[in-house]
């Protein structure tokens, strides 16, 4: 018996010994405990742009029928879905910029104005594409075991304490007190300068006020905005990510099969308008077909969206438009575009043709075609500006209209700006499956009547059902 006291003791005293060591013998000494900010931020920036081309180019472009597509046309024909894998990818890249939030604490406090920006902007793109989303309960799962969020309204999303519109107001403030900081590294944007990145935010509330301004009174805060200046000046400012000619920081569709690129085609919708235009970004945008180039006679030919099986038959697709250069054979000479200029330029003349603002809505106008042009590296006609269906007079569907070709490949701003307005005058896709009624919004991901059906049917029910055809807040009358 004492024998085998003895070696249990002696058992007991090892496993004391070897436990004291085992996170020390355990422990990675080259694995970092803690992601540096500036590479967390890199990773948010990147990945957030690129999300936002790669839908464009997969969807949003097509449901603001800049382009259209003749084969595994789902979206182009309105058989949108849900989307979960973007829902999933923002909410992740969400949880990115909590954590970024967090680094910056006791740091750099010109990251969390940063994070705060990309927060807001990850938000509105959920908010706009599904309606009530969670928000106040989101990305609280470990920290607080909170798995099951609420779905907030989304006007408390942009109007509440701590909504979209808010959390901007404290990124500029945040940043505008972080000017004497250390510069911050990982920026993939403007480089760390904080100037720009408060002309950014600015920006984004001209967009976002402009797009709520239908249910609330915005002209105070945006005439604020626009007195400071402190909003981008020209297309040094543009918020984007520039791709790179070497992988992995390519555009994608440089590397995808050929059937995939050669899928995506002209719209009749955005032909009408460039060809009647003389738009020499037509050329810019898509090729000539290839029957018209072999007979030496260069034109550019669209197709109708949402062509269904027996309808794509009717047309040549020789003798029809795919994308141009610039989105295929060149890895990068395309963006990933959060937000231009000439969108700004195009929303401070809708501003002040709506009594939002004080200005002349003509200069801005002209200012955003022209800024749209240069940011494509193309001359402007010399009458461009003076023809009749370009010719300011004051129309809202102009400053639209243009505004709708500067969308081309920015995630679904086409199609938000659309939704809003009316502008320009779509007409349903040709072999539809939604009832002739073009799609205002994503039906909820699948996965959350599965793992959050109490929050997921509370929404439902608020909002009347989980169809394509159910307008969101800021869209209703």
């Amino acid at each position: 018996m004492n024998h085998k006291i003895y070696i249990l003791l002696l058992a007991c005293l090892s496993f004391w010994g070897c436990s004291k060591e085992f996170e020390k013998i355990n422990t990675n000494p080259n694995a970092a405990e803690q992601v540096d900010a500036q590479f967390l931020l890199s990773n948010i920036l990147w990945n957030a742009a690129n999300n936002n081309a790669v839908d464009a180019w997969n969807a949003g472009n097509f449901l603001a029928q800049l382009t259209a597509k003749h084969n595994f046309n789902e979206i182009d024909r309105y058989d949108i879905r849900t989307n979960t894998e973007l829902w999933n990818k923002t909410y992740l890249l969400l949880n990115d910029v909590k954590s970024l939030e967090a680094l910056a604490e006791n740091g750099n406090q010109t990251y969390k104005g940063v994070a705060l920006v990309l927060r807001a902007f990850l938000f509105s793109t959920l908010t706009d594409l599904w309606g009530d989303v969670p928000y106040s309960d989101a990305i609280k799962g470990v920290s607080e075991d909170n798995f099951s969020p609420k779905y907030d309204t989304q006007e408390e999303i942009y109007t509440g304490t701590n909504g979209i519109l808010q959390t901007l107001r404290d990124a500029v403030t945040t940043l505008e007190a972080s000017r004497s900081n250390l510069p911050i590294k990982g920026d993939l944007i403007f480089n760390g300068n904080v100037d720009q990145w408060i002309r950014f935010a600015n920006s984004l509330r001209i967009r976002y006020l402009l797009r709520v301004s239908n249910k609330m009174n915005v002209a105070t805060e945006m005439q604020t905005i626009v007195n400071s200046n402190l909003i981008m000046q020209s297309n040094l400012d543009n918020g984007l990510v520039p791709y790179l000619a070497t992988s992995p920081s390519q555009w994608f569709v440089h590397t995808i099969r050929e059937g995939d690129y050669s899928g995506v085609r002209l719209s009749n919708t955005i032909d009408s308008v460039l060809s009647n235009l003389g738009d020499p970004r037509l050329q810019v945008w898509f090729k000539p077909t290839a029957v018209s180039q072999t007979a030496g006679t260069p034109t550019y030919k669209g197709i109708p969206n949402g062509l269904g099986p027996s309808s794509v038959g009717q047309y040549d697709l020789a003798d029809v438009s795919t994308l141009g250069s610039i989105f295929r054979e060149q890895p990068a000479a395309v963006n990933a575009v959060f937000m231009l200029y000439s969108e700004l330029q195009f929303a401070l003349a809708e501003a002040v043709e709506r009594g939002l603002i004080s200005g002349t809505a003509q200069v801005h106008y002209e200012n955003g075609i022209q800024a749209s042009f240069d940011y494509y590296q193309t001359p402007m006609p010399a009458n461009y500006l003076i023809q009749p269906d370009v010719a300011w007079d004051g129309s809202i569907s102009k400053i639209i209209t243009q505004k709708w070709l500067a969308s081309m490949l920015i995630g679904y701003e086409g199609w938000f700006n659309y939704r809003r307005t009316g502008f320009p005058v779509l007409t349903p896709a040709l072999d539809n499956v939604n009832n002739d009624l073009i799609p205002v919004r994503y039906r909820y991901p699948d996965t959350e009547k599965a793992v959050n059906p109490t929050n997921y049917d509370a929404a439902v029910s608020r909002i009347g059902g989980d169809t394509y055809n159910l307008k969101i807040w800021w869209d209703k009358p």
